[in-house]
């Protein structure tokens, strides 16, 4: 997963009002003009968009049925029906205990599954098809919801079998199974596990440093976060291909998350020098957020792309409220407020405009996709509100400080 640099020039973005040094009631200056919108990022990011698979990987473990090319294994017993007489010979190929499994689980017979998994993997612990059988296991619990034998099934996979791919694949799920669970201590410790791993490819790489990124963000290590995550970029640079941009495109999403959870915990003083230091502040981190989640767009990936479509837009609505409910400045008298608070908001209005434009366009994109993710869905509604709120600041009905 790899997180892009924040390169757009984008000034004015907040529209910021700074106070007047003298004379009379101080006045925000007039915005600077933004070059940047979402729509019209938005609007580039569905041109070329290509055919979705569907395979998100937010879903569960998938069983897997690869093409059987031989038997594998055959085992032959000997059975004697009584003294002196003809043995019997009995055979079982781990190939067809495979197929049996496979075949099981997709009649919807998931224990009968389960046990013919299990009973190649204690038959035929050799066998080429023993991890795939162990994988196939946790997938079928993991269907069952089953959260501590979907584990247990994963780590033998991982114990059992360290060279096997289903090795390492399991291993990562393992990770993601903790953090979709909170388990942010237990999930950490596991990606570490992975990487120390010698025999990942450049993609096992940058996956397990996005999702370790993605695990520090969770737990506020910030710096770690940063770390991980452009650690997931230097791979992903190294890489001579990786044709799935998945989790580089997740990487550079919760790069733009980093930025967003900074600009939320930068504080907004009430002091008037202050406050205008402090709003400049948070804009400076909108824009960092917003250009890292805009490289989230460049890799087409439809999940990714409409959770940053809907970060870009809400953006604006966060600065705009940050504006809003700013403190008042100490130099503004009590009577003259109400004409304070209507100027700041005719002043930062483009903000909730461009947010609305911005929700719009990412329905869009998700229709351009093919796809009707949380965050499309998430964007209209959005969209809905904000279309409120520009009727109630059209009718004066304004929002005030804090």
């Amino acid at each position: 997963m790899r997180y892009l640099a924040l390169a757009i020039s984008f000034t004015g973005l907040t529209g910021l009002g700074a106070l007047g040094a003298c004379g009379g009631p101080p006045r925000p200056a007039a915005p600077r003009a933004a070059t940047v919108t979402p729509a019209r990022d938005l609007a580039g990011a569905r041109s070329a968009v290509p055919p979705t698979s569907g395979r998100d990987r937010v879903a569960g473990l998938q069983v897997r049925d690869p093409r059987v090319v031989d038997l594998d294994i055959i085992r032959i017993t000997a059975h004697a029906r009584g003294p002196g007489s003809e043995p019997e010979l009995t055979s079982v190929a781990s190939a067809d205990l495979f197929k049996q499994a496979n075949e099981a689980a997709r009649t919807g017979r998931p224990q009968e599954a389960i046990a013919t998994y299990r009973q190649l993997v204690a038959d035929f612990p050799e066998s080429q098809f023993a991890p795939v059988a162990l994988f196939n296991t946790a997938a079928l619990y993991d269907a069952q919801a089953d959260l501590p034998a979907t584990l247990t099934a994963l780590t033998e996979l991982v114990a059992r079998y360290p060279a096997a791919r289903e090795s390492i694949d399991g291993h990562l799920y393992i990770a993601a199974l903790q953090a979709d669970h909170q388990q942010w201590a237990e999930a950490a410790a596991t990606l570490d596990a992975v990487l120390a791993r010698t025999n990942l490819t450049f993609a096992d790489r940058v996956e397990a440093f996005a999702r370790k990124g993605y695990v520090e963000l969770e737990q506020h290590r910030f710096d770690a976060a940063e770390a991980s995550l452009s650690a997931a970029l230097d791979e992903w640079r190294k890489a001579p291909r990786i044709d799935d941009p998945y989790y580089i495109a997740m990487a550079h999403y919760y790069r733009g998350e980093l930025m967003h959870l900074r600009f939320a915990d930068a504080p907004v003083r009430s002091g008037d020098d202050e406050m205008v230091a402090d709003l400049e502040a948070k804009r400076a981190l909108a824009v960092q957020a917003y250009d890292r989640w805009r490289e989230s767009l460049r890799y087409k990936q439809a999940y990714w792309a409409t959770a940053a479509g809907y970060q870009m837009s809400q953006i604006f609505v966060e600065l705009w409220e940050a504006h809003v409910k700013a403190p008042y400045p100490r130099r503004i008298a009590v009577a003259t407020r109400p004409t304070y608070v209507a100027d700041v908001h005719t002043r930062v209005r483009q903000d909730l405009e461009k947010a609305l434009e911005g929700h719009r366009m990412n329905v869009e994109l998700a229709k351009a996709y093919g796809v009707d993710t949380r965050w499309s869905k998430g964007s209209e509604q959005r969209a809905a509100q904000i279309m409120e709120m520009l009727a109630k600041d059209s009718a004066g009905q304004f929002v005030t400080p804090d």
